[in-house]
């Protein structure tokens, strides 16, 4: 099998194992986004029944807007921290990986160029 070949399924690879996660990812979130207007629905019931529509209602309201005070709030503090750089052993792993692709490369690119020359 060629190098080309063997990159391509790699990339189809990832590229399949990612789409898979984000069909997943966004069943989860139409369940989530189900599940929230079913809650609401019953939350809105009991409570209707105890305190009246209008009283109802805006408890439902208040609620969703202390949770959306408390996402803002979490955004704003967590904006400004900087990002944790990885160790040093971690990056020098990453360059010896890098050499390693870039010397197969070359080989392979060399490789085909003195194939080019040769007639038979």
């Amino acid at each position: 099998m060629r190098l080309d070949q063997l990159s391509g399924l790699a990339f189809d690879h990832l590229l399949g194992r990612m789409f898979r996660r984000a069909l997943i990812a966004m069943a989860i979130a139409a369940c989530a986004i189900v599940a929230v207007d079913y809650f609401t629905g019953a939350g809105f019931l009991a409570l209707e029944a105890q305190y009246g529509a209008m009283h109802a209602r805006l408890a439902i309201g208040a609620i969703y807007g202390v949770l959306g005070l408390a996402g803002i709030a979490i955004l704003w503090a967590t904006r400004n921290r900087p990002a944790a750089s990885p160790p040093a052993l971690a990056r020098q792993r990453e360059m010896q990986l890098i050499m390693l692709v870039e010397a197969v490369m070359l080989g392979y690119a060399l490789a085909r160029k003195s194939n080019s020359n040769r007639t038979y």
